[in-house]
């Protein structure tokens, strides 16, 4: 088997899909595990007819790594939620023998009723297809997904979790699924693809009628972007200006929906000290990761969007000051070794997408406004 296998070979739309996905699971799987049990053996069978379907007919990469990544994305609260699944899946089980072998799978899943049990199992069966897509010669795929670059060092985690792991229950509560998170897909994490984007974004304009020269100018860098290698893949950040009361944050927001991205809303003047970005050392009372690491291990884009709200109110704190956190952020150099001081781990933030928003320039640092795009918002759709 090549490597960057796609999924052409399922015919999606015709009644030959469903033995399309079974003749291409028997291939991948055949040689790999000969010490697993007949049951076992069977389901990750079953399971791996069922994630080739669904990626077939997604929207997605249509390739063995996204079929791998199906298992560990991060939106999955366990392995029983995946399970459940495929019970109300319908676009990928529409043609009739599809739909029939679907409603069997569905009652063989509805017996694991465990929630260790499945996710050891899902675990089970991650590890097998890893191995199996590796030896059909994907190995490369697996490492580094299409339009991807590594956002988490794993030596780093790790260090980072032994850290964790060493602190009192009151600190290290929930902080620890962030690092497992960051571990999803070895670290890496996919760059937004910039064509999709684009008209992804044109078809915004229709909808956000006071936000047309803020999207083109962010289409303008999306077209550039196509240019380029995923690592060196960057947006300016765009500092929407405009009066209060039009709805510049919702809208900032509504980019990320529109981009099929995360979106994180943090506000500059509310922020303490720079906190809310880095985290704080975990010698202080209180401390917590920083919202930038959580929203890049949570997710499995590197381009999420950060809407930074009122950055004409940024405070001029001297003992924590939020700006030169904000600078670092959009400078791609320094972002590229963005420093969690929870964790004491840096990560590469350089690919994310800013939103920045104000009522006027008056209270902008300079320094800011050279690192930014100044997009008019129209005040002629204010929100009610």
């Amino acid at each position: 088997m090549k490597k960057d296998v796609d999924l052409s070979c399922i015919r999606i739309g015709t009644e030959d899909d469903l033995a399309d996905a079974m003749a291409l699971a028997s291939c991948l799987l055949d040689k790999t595990s000969p010490d697993l049990d007949f049951v076992t053996r069977q389901f990750s069978s079953d399971l791996l007819v069922a994630v080739l379907l669904t990626t077939a007919y997604g929207t997605r990469d249509k390739t063995l790594a996204e079929v791998l990544f199906f298992l560990v994305d991060p939106t999955w609260d366990d392995g029983r939620q995946i399970l459940c699944f495929f019970s109300h899946e319908t676009q990928a089980f529409q043609q009739k023998h599809a739909a029939l072998w679907r409603n069997g799978l569905s009652r063989k899943m509805a017996r694991v009723t465990d929630d260790d049990a499945a996710q050891a199992m899902v675990k089970r069966c991650y590890l097998q297809w890893k191995n199996a897509f590796a030896m059909g010669g994907g190995v490369d795929v697996i490492a580094k997904p299409p339009f991807s670059i590594a956002v988490f060092d794993q030596q780093a985690v790790a260090k980072a979790l032994e850290m964790v792991s060493g602190l009192k229950d009151d600190k290290k509560s929930g902080v620890d699924r962030v690092l497992q998170n960051a571990q999803v897909n070895e670290g890496y994490r996919v760059v937004l693809d910039a064509r999709q984007a684009s008209a992804r974004l044109e078809e915004a304009k229709a909808r956000f009628e006071n936000l047309v020269e803020p999207i083109s100018r962010l289409q303008i860098d999306l077209v550039l972007a196509a240019a380029m290698a995923p690592e060196d893949f960057h947006i300016t950040p765009i500092l929407l200006l405009g009066d209060p009361g039009i709805g510049k944050t919702y809208l900032a927001t509504q980019l990320g929906e529109a981009l099929g991205v995360a979106t994180e809303k943090i506000s500059a003047g509310g922020a303490q000290g720079g906190f809310q970005f880095t985290g704080s050392h975990v010698s202080w009372s209180g401390a917590r990761p920083g919202s930038i690491v959580t929203l890049l291990a949570e997710g499995r884009s590197a381009s999420p969007v950060v809407v930074i709200d009122e950055v004409d109110k940024i405070g001029a704190s001297a003992q924590y000051p939020v700006l030169p956190v904000l600078l670092d952020l959009l400078e791609p150099n320094t972002a590229k070794r963005f420093k969690d001081q929870f964790f004491d781990m840096e990560f590469d933030a350089s690919r994310m997408i800013f939103i920045l928003t104000a009522n006027s320039l008056d209270g902008v640092p300079a320094a800011l406004l050279s690192r930014v795009e100044v997009g008019g918002c129209q005040a002629s759709c204010r929100l009610k």
